[in-house]
Order: structure tokens, then C-alpha cells, then sequence
């Protein structure tokens, strides 16, 4: 009988507790062993022999400073609840979109774009270099490759034989990720502005929005190319800034990559750090530059 008593405070302490925890959303929580759990019980509640089995309880700062002590060498805590939010007509007029890794699951078809064309032509360039490329526009990433390789080719053939293997992938088979279409939707209806900006070919752009139907929902397409400059300069932001009209507080820029993300940040824009497996070791980084940060569209909050 005593030890059914015991047994009944101990439950209707851990229930009395957890909805008070529980209530704060942000709140942790932790895993608790079993001799742990048992070390914080009051020895009132303590029963002699029996094993305290693991359990998980929301815990509050007290309690999450007493378990930081030595006594308990070890649990997993979890990281707080955040609602994730991309931002509407109440806090942004307009959005610059990049396209690939952003807005299209498409990373992949340039993946060793540049480094594939190199190995036809009987070279096989240092590990990294395709991603050096990828921070250029595509002409300069052309001209770079002549300059170091020193090539026959000029520069815009150089960069119709990279293109060749990819144009395929975007007239016929890239799609958008998971959620943008519902996204843009969204934001047209209430009025927001879009362009994309892009370092990518301004065809190949043009056609996987059209064949996908995204176009519709952008007032214009910037390339790299057409501002003569890498994202590695906010040139190109600055450019499709003045082409929205939009103040540059509120307009706000989408990008995956860390390097553009940075630019952008540095520009004085807002910026939406848009999550890709391309970029997964930078995601600490992103997060950290990022007014918004976005994991998933699918689970941005309407």
C-alpha cells in the first residue's frame, strides 16, 4: 500500500509539472536516464528498488540549470520550437528571387558543370574549381576557364558547350521546390512585387519558369550576365532594386547560397536563407545572416 502511494505522488507530480512547461512553446526539453530521474525526485518520492525508467519532461529555466550540473553528466535537449515565416505585404514590398537551389530544385544539373567540359577537353582541374564557377557569372566563369587553360575556344563557345548537356534538364525536367508555387501565389494576391535575379542563362531561366508556370508570377528576369557582375557584388541586387521602386528596407532578398546571402547582408537588404543539400554544411552560416529563415517551404506558415 505505501509503495502504491508513492508510486501515485510521483505520476501526479510529473503531470502536475508538465503542463506548465509545456504551455511555453519555446521552452526545451530533455531526456531523462533513469538514475537522474531519479536523482531530482524529492526522497519522499523515491521508492527503494524499483528502477526509475527513462522519461522525457518539458522542463523551465530552474530545472534546466539544476540538470546543467555535474550530478547529471549528460541529456539531449532539444531546440526550441520556431514558427517558420516567410513575410507578406505587412512587412515587404517586393522580393528578389534567386532561381537555382531557391526557387528550382536544380542545383544538381550544374553539379561539375564546368569541370565535366574541362575533362573533354583532355584537363582535369583541381579539386573545387566548380565551385569557384559557381560564384561567377557565366561569362566570367567562361573567361576564366580560357585564361587558366588557355583554350582555343572563345569564351561564348566555351560556354555553349557547358550549357549543351544542361538545357535538356531545364526545357524538360527541373521543377520547382516543394511549396513555391503556393508561396508566390500567396504573395501576388497580396500585392508583393518579384523579379529573379539569377546568375544563371537567361533561355534556360525563361524556359523552366514557363514550362512550370512560374513566370507569370515575376515582373522581370536580371541575369549576371546582363549586369556584368558575380554575386559576389550586390551589383546585381542594386540593379533589379531600381527596377522594382521599392525601398530597399522592404524589399527583401531570397537566396541558398551562403556567398550571395552574405552580399546581399552586407548591402543593407533583409534577406530569406533559403535551406538546399547543396549547401547543408553552410546551413549554421545561412541562419545567422538571414532575416528569415527558411528550411522548407512547405513549412512556412500561411
Amino acid at each position: 500500500m505505501k509503495r502504491t502511494c508513492q508510486w501515485l505522488l510521483i505520476f501526479t507530480l510529473l503531470s502536475y509539472c508538465a503542463p506548465f512547461a509545456a504551455a511555453q512553446k519555446r521552452l526545451p526539453s530533455v531526456r531523462l536516464p533513469g538514475k537522474a530521474g531519479a536523482e531530482i525526485l524529492p526522497k519522499m518520492f523515491r521508492v527503494p528498488l524499483v528502477k526509475i525508467p527513462v522519461v522525457r519532461m518539458p522542463v523551465g529555466p530552474q530545472l534546466s540549470a539544476l540538470l546543467a550540473t555535474p550530478a547529471v553528466p549528460s541529456f539531449t535537449v532539444q531546440t526550441p520550437w520556431r514558427p517558420v515565416v516567410f513575410p507578406g505585404k505587412k512587412d515587404i514590398d517586393a522580393v528578389i528571387f534567386d532561381l537555382d537551389g531557391t526557387l528550382l530544385d536544380s542545383l544538381w544539373a550544374w553539379k561539375n558543370s564546368g569541370v565535366n567540359f574541362l575533362r573533354t577537353q583532355g584537363i582535369n582541374p583541381p579539386e573545387g574549381f566548380n565551385d569557384q564557377l559557381a560564384q561567377l557569372s557565366l561569362m566570367d566563369g567562361a573567361k576564366l576557364v580560357k585564361e587558366k587553360y588557355n583554350l582555343p575556344q572563345s569564351p561564348e563557345e566555351i560556354l555553349r558547350l557547358t550549357l549543351a548537356p544542361i538545357r535538356e534538364r531545364y526545357f524538360h525536367t527541373i521543377m520547382p521546390k516543394p511549396g513555391v508555387p503556393e508561396l508566390l501565389r500567396r504573395l501576388k494576391e497580396q500585392g508583393v512585387k518579384m523579379c529573379v535575379a539569377t546568375a544563371s542563362d537567361k533561355e534556360l531561366t525563361i524556359a523552366a519558369l514557363k514550362r512550370t508556370g512560374l513566370l507569370p508570377y515575376f515582373e522581370f528576369i536580371l541575369t549576371c550576365d546582363e549586369v556584368g557582375a558575380g554575386k559576389r557584388t550586390p551589383v546585381i541586387y542594386e540593379a533589379a532594386l531600381k527596377k522594382l521602386g521599392t525601398q530597399k528596407k522592404r524589399t527583401l532578398v531570397a537566396e541558398d547560397a551562403l556567398y550571395a546571402l552574405t552580399t546581399a547582408h552586407q548591402a543593407g537588404f533583409p534577406t530569406a536563407g533559403i535551406f538546399d543539400m547543396h549547401s547543408a554544411k553552410d546551413q549554421p552560416s545561412v541562419q545567422k545572416l538571414s532575416t528569415y529563415y527558411i528550411p522548407s517551404y512547405t513549412a512556412v506558415q500561411p
